[in-house]
């Protein structure tokens, strides 16, 4: 990750510089940052800190003023922070509460259904259900569902990419290697 400490009518001491990236480092707790750029400023007696925080597609911004340089850069971070703990909330409970992904203006998910083998070739009717759950795909990257693939011990994942909302299955074959089932639809 890329921290630029920059100070304005201030000068950066390498011990705030440390401080301050002590303070951002804690941030990666609840999102994975990709750039963050610290401002320092100071105006007779009032010193301000501003974090501006990337992660993947959004923007957060804690800023602050006091009359220490390090406290206000704690209490910029501090609602920062704040922020940050709000964004992942959301995200794990909507990830708990089973939402599916919306693509298309539509929602996906499906059912998934365990058959016994004797049942099978006689006709769908015929067909003896073991076991049937609602199957909902989360938006994730490729490595994204082979790590889940991994954690969670099954033998395929279905997830919707990402980046383009197409479905994809993850399965491990015999020899411990990884295949990637893209699937497609024709208008």
């Amino acid at each position: 990750m890329q921290v630029s400490v920059t100070g304005r009518h201030y000068e950066v001491t390498p011990a705030l510089k440390a401080y301050v990236d002590a303070r951002v480092d804690r941030f990666s707790r609840w999102a994975t940052p990709v750039s963050t750029q610290v401002m320092l400023s100071a105006e007779k007696h009032r010193h301000k800190a501003e974090i501006l925080l990337r992660v993947e597609g959004k923007e957060f911004a804690g800023k602050d003023q006091s009359e220490d340089m390090y406290s206000a850069v704690d209490r910029a971070a501090d609602k920062l922070e704040k922020q940050l703990r709000r964004f992942k909330d959301r995200r794990t409970t909507a990830r708990k509460n089973g939402q599916a992904v919306r693509s298309n203006g539509a929602w996906i998910s499906g059912t998934l259904r365990v058959l016994k083998a004797g049942s099978v070739g006689k006709g769908s009717e015929q067909h003896e259900i073991l076991r049937a759950a609602d199957y909902k795909l989360e938006p994730l990257t490729i490595d994204e569902a082979i790590v889940r693939l991994e954690e969670q011990q099954e033998p395929f994942l279905v997830f919707s990419n990402r980046g383009t909302d197409l479905i994809h299955i993850v399965y491990r074959d015999r020899e411990g290697d990884y295949g990637v089932l893209n699937l497609h639809t024709k208008a």
